[in-house]
């Protein structure tokens, strides 16, 4: 028995001390993390070698190197570093398409001690600067614009002035331009440009209050010249006129509830009626007013549109629309606002749709 525990006591003993003996690699990095600073989005990858040395008493190899994005490509020492040594991991980074600050942990796995660690590299991506095809997509004979449609934020049709709506413009020729413009409505002030060769330039639009002003979105279409040369494309011009909102927050409101707000009718012959009635409650506390109405990019005389003035709380109202298809003819879609007294979101729509036949 006692030949038996001292047996298990010195097997203890030099287990003990082969643990104790036992050799292993050390990985001790310079530096954990590193920061690029600002680089350019289309200046290309940058790359950052990290470096270790093996403090350990035996050889240690770097096993995996996993990252927090697909944005960070690894590549480290493949081979055992001997004690004493040195290895690397290094980390390249794609900043194209990631403009702004980001930071990235890379994962490192070893045979070594200790057996992971991270890394960690950050920086800031500074966007690229646009080129002229870039920021000027649209071309038009020898100008380009960044856009064709001048679009403001709803106005109230009291306003005097509106904040301007710009279109940027270049001067693609190697002569001077003067830009100048036609068929302009009544409510907008748009001035002509002119720019030298290869100039960048901005043409703004503003609207001004006048005594016809109607409620409702208005689509115009706005001809442009170049040296008094008319183009063939146009621009664009969409605006909403809005009722004046009032002040008072706390107020009573009506609320404008459709049942059904959108109506498709079947392939029809030209020539028939169609009708359809556009049902809705006042859900609010306060009576509902119906100021106006407007179907959007049309003269509306194929349209007979009757509609309340005003609707009680609780109460039912009905738009009815009757469409004449007399001079029309293939699909036809009509958009129809309503300009209520509702000062949150004065004007709701409602649709007609369909296909008129020979």
């Amino acid at each position: 028995m006692k030949s038996l525990l001292k047996s298990v006591l010195l097997t203890a003993i030099l287990s003990f001390a082969f643990t104790a003996n036992a050799q292993t690699g050390k990985i001790a990095f310079n530096n954990p993390s590193h920061n690029f600073g600002n680089i350019p989005e289309k200046g290309g990858n940058v790359t950052h070698r990290f470096v270790f040395t093996n403090k350990g008493d035996a050889p240690v190899t770097i096993q995996n190197v996993t990252t927090s994005c697909g944005c960070t490509t690894p590549a480290w020492t493949k081979e055992p570093v001997a004690p004493g040594q040195q290895g690397f991991v290094d980390a390249t980074y794609r900043p194209i398409g990631r403009v702004g600050s980001f930071r990235k942990n890379l994962n490192i796995t070893s045979n070594g001690d200790p057996k992971m660690i991270s890394l960690t590299i950050s920086g800031v991506v500074m966007k690229a600067p646009l080129t002229v095809e870039e920021e000027f997509p649209v071309v038009q004979e020898r100008i380009r614009l960044s856009e064709k449609t001048f679009a403001f934020a709803r106005v109230a049709i009291t306003e005097k002035e509106s904040k301007p709506s710009e279109i940027k413009v270049y001067n693609n020729s190697d002569i001077p331009v003067e830009i100048s413009f036609s068929n302009v409505p009544d409510y907008l002030k748009i001035q002509s440009v002119t720019l030298q060769p290869k100039e960048k330039g901005v043409i703004k639009a503003i609207y001004t209050s006048t005594k016809n002003a109607m409620y409702g979105t208005r689509i115009n279409e706005i001809e442009v010249a170049v040296n008094g040369k008319k183009l063939q494309e146009t621009l664009t011009s969409t605006i909403t006129l809005i009722p004046s909102t009032s002040n008072n927050q706390s107020a009573t409101k009506p609320v404008i509830n459709f049942l059904n707000n959108n109506y498709m009718f079947s392939n029809i012959k030209q020539g028939s009626m169609v009708s359809n009635e556009y049902k809705f409650r006042n859900v609010g506390q306060a009576n509902l007013e119906i100021l106006a109405v407007n179907v959007i990019n049309d003269d509306s005389r194929s349209l007979k549109i009757t509609f309340p003035k005003a609707v009680k709380p609780g109460e039912e109202g009905v738009v009815k629309v009757v469409l004449n298809t007399k001079t029309l003819k293939g699909p036809q879609d009509f958009n129809i606002e309503l300009i209520t007294n509702i000062s949150s979101n004065p004007i709701s729509n409602i649709a007609l749709r369909g296909t008129v036949i020979e």
